[in-house]
């Protein structure tokens, strides 16, 4: 695994990609694009898809 932002041919990387929620709801489709230095493909879309509901807590008197 490579441990910056370099990745050397053969070695994986990982991409961490955060998505405010907050006040959202349903789908959410965000596009990541990511550059590389490969000839072939100088750059990838990532598509991230969430669906996001409601959060319900059972509120029980004590």
């Amino acid at each position: 695994m490579a441990s910056s932002s370099h990745v050397a041919p053969g070695e994986k990387g990982y991409i961490t990609v955060k998505v405010n929620t907050a006040n959202r709801r349903g789908v959410i489709v965000e596009n990541v694009e990511v550059t590389t230095n490969d000839a072939v493909r100088p750059q990838i879309t990532l598509t991230i898809r969430s669906v996001i509901t409601d959060l319900e807590i059972p509120l029980a008197p004590k």
